[in-house]
């Protein structure tokens, strides 16, 4: 039998529904080794995959915790949006059977390593699937950021914030900031501001290797820095954030159900041309 980690936050009621229903069929099929949520994590011991039972935020969560121990997930949406799972809860067990079967493929995702300095010293380290955000959280003025790659002062942003994304978060909250959709199979930093005071500033895409610093010079606005929308630092005067990609990779479960490009038109309304009459 195969061995499974189930990660779910049950105290969600749709999710504790979806779990009523899962569970029975997965402890006759498979065996489930260990189950942890948002307040608990993983041992380590031996598993061949988790099952990531929630919206995209439980996804993120579960690449911070799992993607270490190089632990694939297969998501089973109960959230409202779902982009980054094929399965749903009404046929969760037909994709679970698939993939218990051994019909799947396991492709990687890249993620970031996202360094939080202060004063000469490492206060907080963190992964990241989708994206790295520096912000503003009172005064509704604009930022002065410094953005630099390898050493070099690439610009000064004068704008609302700076998103650095994966691939993945590419069509996350740097889509929204106008930043490009990059294929998730992809290494690559995706740098997007946010409603740049400038008609110059656009978003780069670089390569994987370089390091990304980014240096906050006002504030008066309380800037901060939020991890996949979930990891929250307010920033001190003098703080920098350094962003590299980070040497584990997410493992995500694919059946092929549905493709990308298929999510992108589904899930994003990206309907091609426009729809002209008759």
């Amino acid at each position: 039998m195969k061995k499974v980690v189930i990660l779910a936050n049950s105290s969600k009621p749709a999710v504790a529904a979806a779990m009523g229903k899962l569970d029975p069929w997965l402890r006759e099929h498979a065996q489930i080794v260990a189950r942890i949520d948002e307040k608990t994590d993983w041992d380590g011991r031996p598993a061949d995959f988790a099952v990531v039972v929630g919206g995209d935020g439980t996804v993120l969560l579960a690449a911070r915790k799992l993607a270490r121990f190089g632990l694939p997930i297969l998501p089973v949406n109960v959230g409202k949006f779902g982009f980054l799972s094929e399965a749903t809860a009404e046929d969760a067990q037909a994709v679970l059977a698939e993939v218990l079967a051994g019909r799947f493929q396991v492709q990687q995702r890249m993620m970031l390593h996202c360094t939080l300095q202060r004063d000469g010293k490492v206060i907080q380290e963190t992964p990241a699937l989708n994206d790295a955000v520096i912000s503003r959280t009172s005064l509704s003025r604009l930022m002065t950021l410094d953005f630099m790659v390898d050493g070099e002062l690439v610009t000064t942003y004068r704008a609302d914030g700076l998103v650095v994304a994966t691939p993945v978060g590419s069509t996350a909250h740097s889509l929204a900031a106008g930043g490009p959709i990059v294929y998730p199979e992809l290494d690559a930093f995706v740098i997007a501001p946010i409603c740049p005071h400038t008609l110059s500033n656009r978003p780069l895409v670089l390569p994987p290797d370089k390091t990304l610093e980014v240096r906050p010079r006002d504030y008066a606005e309380q800037p901060a820095l939020t991890v996949d929308g979930q990891v929250y630092s307010v920033l001190s005067d003098g703080d920098s954030i350094v962003i590299t990609k980070s040497k584990d990779k997410l493992r995500l479960i694919r059946t092929g159900r549905r493709t990308f490009f298929q999510t992108l038109c589904d899930k994003l309304a990206w309907s091609g041309h426009p729809q002209y009459g008759r």
